[in-house]
């Protein structure tokens, strides 16, 4: 893609594609975090676990089209245009919401409800297939020279955010509202709320500059580059792979509260909003480090440990003393161990493929990893705990997809080193290696 003329450009481009990131997360984490009311609406049964897992079955099929959407969404962009194609996804986001916004509960119309909910979850993942990974790409390129890699934790920021709003929006929901309102209609609202960042969306991208006409300018991949590519997919893939496990293992927060400990909506989604704000906030020091570390394996690696350390005492504290304030603890200890390595692994992934084909291959791993993994792992760790009766499951699975992305990201990282694959597409114009192989960036975070 086209470099943007000039810094407001960039930072156009830049918002251009992260509002569609934060509308993903907005309208995955709303249903995420109201699945237990979605499962009451339109799954009804004696067993609210049961309800649970049958909601969040639903939510993982947006997941299982996105390869799909990513495939046709190209293809349409490269008959019509770039711009067509956001415009055509954020359509489909908004028609998504839409129809689960105000599709009537099984009681009332039977079996068609749970499967407009099904078609309304098809329409939100297919038009999110075409979205994060080339969003990711988009920020790299609009980045300050030298700082692509460490730009590209944007694309976490910007998860960050949506899900925070969404849990904003159901926490004062569940405080303004009874328990019987907030599962009658309450958790309706969001997904109309959300309707709203589509115009919005939708005009910021006409103005974002380098959407149409982008054409590549790099060399067709070599010889070289592909045996680089061949050996960093599968490592990416691990990566990314724990990232979403881990991710949407935290996300689970607000249903484990309510349908596991019990616990009143509004408890679970302060939890939730605590550990999104601390997140948040811990993200800039993290890009920070990124950005100066010259070899971040050690800070990697004990952030790492420490996590592992720390889940399961966590959620046991979470267990035997369920309240808000141990739901506050264990979210924000989760979201700042995880914000604060974002930088340095993000930088990683990005780095590690050659700028010719960095859109490409990432987008499509991207997509294939998540998924592969980001809609099963909620209700699989809802499975585990109803056929186990074992509520320390999350615990276990949480230090289980430590080194399942550790380990991958040292290789590939030790890889990028081998291979002497340049840190950004920008490096060789402003910034090079010293006497001792560091590179040294010009720009600041």
């Amino acid at each position: 893609m086209t470099q943007p003329r000039t810094r407001q450009g960039a930072k156009t481009v830049i918002a251009a594609a992260c509002i569609g990131n934060f509308l993903e997360f907005y309208n995955f984490m709303a249903f995420a975090f109201f699945a237990p009311m979605i499962g009451h609406a339109f799954f009804p049964s004696g067993n609210h676990l049961m309800s649970l897992l049958y909601s969040l079955m639903t939510f993982a099929v947006g997941f299982f089209v996105r390869p799909l959407g990513a495939l046709t969404v190209g293809k349409f962009a490269h008959r019509y245009s770039q711009r067509a194609a956001l415009m055509l996804t954020f359509s489909l986001m908004g028609a998504g919401s839409l129809l689960l916004a105000l599709t009537p509960e099984t009681e009332t119309i039977g079996l068609l409800a749970p499967v407009m909910i099904v078609i309304a979850r098809l329409l939100q993942g297919f038009s999110d297939g075409g979205e994060v990974g080339p969003a990711t790409t988009l920020i790299f390129d609009a980045a300050p020279q030298g700082l692509g890699g460490v730009f590209g934790t944007i694309q976490y920021m910007t998860q960050l955010m949506g899900t925070l709003v969404a849990v904003l929006i159901g926490l004062a929901l569940s405080l303004s509202l009874s328990h019987d309102a907030l599962y009658a209609w309450g958790w309706r609202v969001p997904f109309l709320i959300g309707l709203v960042i589509v115009p919005v969306g939708i005009i910021l991208r006409r103005r974002a500059a380098g959407f149409d006409h982008a054409t590549s300018e790099h060399p067709p991949i070599g010889p070289e580059d592909r045996s680089v590519i061949r050996r960093a997919v599968p490592l990416i893939f691990f990566c990314i792979t724990s990232g979403t496990i881990s991710t949407y293992l935290r996300n689970f927060g607000v249903s484990y509260a309510v349908a596991v400990l019990h616990l009143s909506p509004a408890i679970g989604m302060t939890g939730m909003a605590a550990g999104l704000l601390v997140g948040s906030a811990m993200l800039l020091p993290g890009m920070w480090l990124a950005a100066r570390l010259a070899d971040p394996r050690l800070f990697v690696i004990s952030v790492g440990i420490v996590t592992a350390l720390v889940s399961v005492p966590l959620y046991y504290f979470a267990i035997h003393s369920p309240g808000v304030g141990s739901q506050i603890v264990l979210n924000i200890a989760l979201f700042m161990l995880s914000s604060l390595v974002n930088g340095c692994i993000w930088k990683t992934l990005l780095e590690s493929l050659p700028a010719s084909s960095r859109s490409f291959v990432f987008g499509i791993v991207y997509a294939l990893a998540v998924s592969s993994f980001g809609g099963l792992t909620q209700p699989f760790i809802t499975w585990l705990v109803a056929v186990t009766e074992n509520p320390m499951m999350p615990a276990y699975l949480m230090v289980l997809t430590v080194p399942l992305g550790t380990i991958p990201w040292l290789l590939l990282l030790r890889l990028t080193e081998q291979a002497s694959v340049p840190a950004s597409c920008h490096l060789s114009q402003q910034n090079g290696p010293d006497a001792n192989g560091r590179v040294h960036l010009s720009g600041h975070v």
